[in-house]
């Protein structure tokens, strides 16, 4: 996910897709909810879906990874709790 001050979009093989709205600000969590059961790949800014589910179909051996621009800043947590909208519905788990 490409992300600044007034948008996002997802970037995968050379393809931008997906443009959203809405972006960061200093202070902003950006999370990112890797889901094994779904095979889904989701983003959230301040613990809000941010922008469609980015990647579906997802199998195999997964690196975490970051990149950033000159003079940013960024503190990586793991072991978080995912966001309430990421709990399974009823139907989900039937």
């Amino acid at each position: 996910m490409y992300v600044d001050d007034k948008r996002s979009w997802f970037l995968h093989r050379d393809e931008h897709t997906n443009r959203t709205d809405g972006g960061i600000k200093r202070g902003s969590v950006i999370g990112l909810l890797l889901d094994l059961n779904q095979h889904t790949l989701s983003y959230f800014i301040n613990e809000v879906p941010h922008g469609p589910i980015a990647f579906t179909d997802l199998h195999g051996v997964f690196f975490p990874a970051v990149s950033i621009n000159r003079n940013v800043q960024v503190t990586l947590r793991t072991g978080l709790e995912p966001p309430l909208e990421s709990e399974p519905s009823e139907s989900d788990e039937e």
